[in-house]
Order: structure tokens, then C-alpha cells, then sequence
């Protein structure tokens, strides 16, 4: 592939047969990706854009199983402490001035909520980032993206891998390991972890009835 229009012609091509697992693409120019990004028989195609090198991804089922009930216990969280919040979900977060782009497993606006509850869309020169951003690292793409996430200033990620949570806080320009959540504080990473774990044997509406009893009473 030597030119942009045969890359992305044959990127395209690519992209339905992914079912899973992840295609890496190098020498892409930024409107090759905008092109691909805005392509609608793409839209359930995961792009991560680094300064000319594309990375395709279409989530597989534990993917997005984690991603939604981490999502759900992050609501529940919110609800039961009365915490307004934006879902971004996984919103694409592109910066033509930074060369690169990406869509979060699920994102969310906590203490921007009230500047960006106005508008519908994401410009990266004029908004600010998401508060958190969460990665579900089934094939350890996140060493890739958790420097875009930096790049776009998102302040908290937080990384599930190998049936855990861990949580980053942005300090300078780079991400360090943190044992608790700034822009939740007090949120119990012990009781969402097991919940998460305990998908095998419990039904989504029964793991997320049992957080949120135990977020009223601490004692179950």
C-alpha cells in the first residue's frame, strides 16, 4: 500500500472481517482516518490514532460486557451518592492539532458536567477532556492509548486487566497508579471488582441490585 487512497480503500475492505482482534495500519494520514472514521459502515469499528499509525479494533463480547457494567456501577454509584455526571460513552475524542484520536471504552464528565451539559459534541480546541475515561484491556492496547488519553489532558483513567482495576491519575504529562479515584472519591473499587467477577454466576440486574445495597448498607 503506497498511496493514502489504496490504504484506505483496502483499510475499508479490512474492517469487516475483524471480528475481534486488532489490525494495525502504519503511514495513515489524519484525513485517510477522519475519512474512515466517518465512514458509517464503520461506526462499530474501535480507532485509536496516534501520528500516522491506525489501530482497528472491533470488541469483542468480554469487551463490551466489562465496558457496560462498568458503566452500570458507575451510574449506580452516582445515582446513590446524588453525584451529577455526563456519559460520554465512547465518544470519538479527535485533535487535528495533536495528530491523534481515539474512542474510550466509556468516558464521563463529573466535575465538567455542568461546562459541557449544553452541548452534544466534542470539540477538543474549545471543550474540556472527560473527567474519566475507563479502558477495558483485553489485548493491551492501552499502553497505546493511555498516551493519547495524556495528550488530551483526561485527568483519571481508569484500566480493568486481568480481572482488576487500576486507576490513573494524570500528573504532568504522564499517568501515575493511584489507589483511589479523585473524581469519585470513595467509590468501592473492592465491591465493583467483585461484582465484576461474579458475572458468571449472577444476572446484570441482580450484581447491580447487590452493589447498590451495599453502597446503602455498608454491612452486606
Amino acid at each position: 500500500m503506497t498511496s493514502e487512497h489504496s490504504m484506505a480503500t483496502a483499510t475499508s475492505a479490512l474492517i469487516p472481517s475483524i471480528d475481534g482482534s486488532l489490525l494495525r495500519l502504519d503511514q495513515v494520514s489524519w484525513q485517510t482516518y477522519c475519512d474512515l472514521r466517518e465512514a458509517p459502515e464503520n461506526r462499530y469499528v474501535r480507532m485509536t490514532f496516534d501520528q500516522g499509525r491506525l489501530y482497528l479494533m472491533s470488541p469483542s463480547r468480554l469487551h463490551e460486557r466489562i465496558a457496560e457494567l462498568i458503566g452500570r456501577l458507575i451510574a449506580t454509584y452516582t445515582e446513590t451518592e446524588s453525584i451529577p455526571i455526563l456519559s460520554g460513552g465512547s465518544t470519538t475524542m479527535k485533535a487535528q492539532f495533536l495528530n491523534r484520536g481515539l474512542e474510550p471504552d466509556k468516558c464521563f464528565y463529573i466535575q465538567n458536567e455542568a461546562a459541557v451539559r449544553r452541548t452534544d459534541h466534542y470539540d477538543a480546541q474549545t471543550d474540556p477532556p472527560p473527567d474519566l475515561a475507563v479502558e477495558v484491556d483485553v489485548m493491551s492496547l492501552s499502553t497505546v492509548r493511555m498516551p493519547i488519553y495524556a495528550e488530551l489532558a483526561v485527568p483519571e483513567v481508569w484500566r480493568w486487566i486481568d480481572d482488576q482495576i487500576e486507576v490513573y491519575h494524570l500528573v504532568g504529562n504522564k499517568y501515575q497508579s493511584a489507589n483511589q479515584s479523585a473524581c469519585l472519591p470513595g467509590f468501592p473499587f473492592d465491591k465493583a471488582v467483585g461484582a465484576l467477577n461474579d458475572r458468571f454466576d449472577r444476572d446484570e440486574t441482580s450484581l447491580i441490585a447487590a452493589f447498590r445495597k451495599s453502597l446503602i448498607d455498608p454491612r452486606t
